[in-house]
């Protein structure tokens, strides 16, 4: 009995404790260059490798009649954003998904791409869950299976 509580702690500290630095070792990282009317993209891995054929997203200003454009990146991690400049506001450009993920706020105006003004949203944006969440789930997996088999057993005696 106690070889089962001793692999369920075990279970349970690798799934909080290893996996998560994994997760770190691959941020991503968007750099950006304004050419006359477009803002070239680049996105790449910690490791400095591309973000090849990653999920773009751009999502228009708030207000606007405009849906969101759809795209990936290129075998260099490149998207080009083109924008509507009739459409001043805040757009947003998001790169990857899940735990590979970045977004950027890109204000627009009539006279163009503020480039000083751009900034990266952080990761605990609202649409995105942490790593960590997955990592939780198994916790309580892991748990449940633990209490499940005390009762299991205690059924079968």
């Amino acid at each position: 009995m106690k070889v089962k509580q001793f692999f369920v702690v075990l279970l349970v500290l690798v799934s909080l404790l290893g996996f998560p630095r994994e997760a770190f070792a691959h941020g991503v990282e968007t750099n950006y260059n304004l050419n006359i009317k477009s803002l070239e993209l680049q996105s790449l891995f910690s490791t400095g490798e591309a973000f090849k054929d990653a999920p773009v997203i751009v999502h228009p200003p708030a207000g606007s009649d405009y849906a969101p454009i759809e795209g990936r990146t290129n075998e260099q991690g490149m998207f080009v954003f083109e924008p509507d400049y009739s459409v001043s506001g805040e757009w947003e450009v998001e790169i990857g998904e899940d735990s590979h993920w970045d977004m950027l706020t890109i204000p627009v105006s009539d006279r163009g791409i503020d480039i000083e003004a751009i900034s990266q949203i952080q990761e605990d944006h609202p649409h995105h869950h942490h790593y960590l969440a997955s990592q939780i789930i198994v916790v309580v997996l892991a748990i449940g299976c633990g209490i499940g088999s005390q009762f299991i057993n205690k059924f079968k005696n």
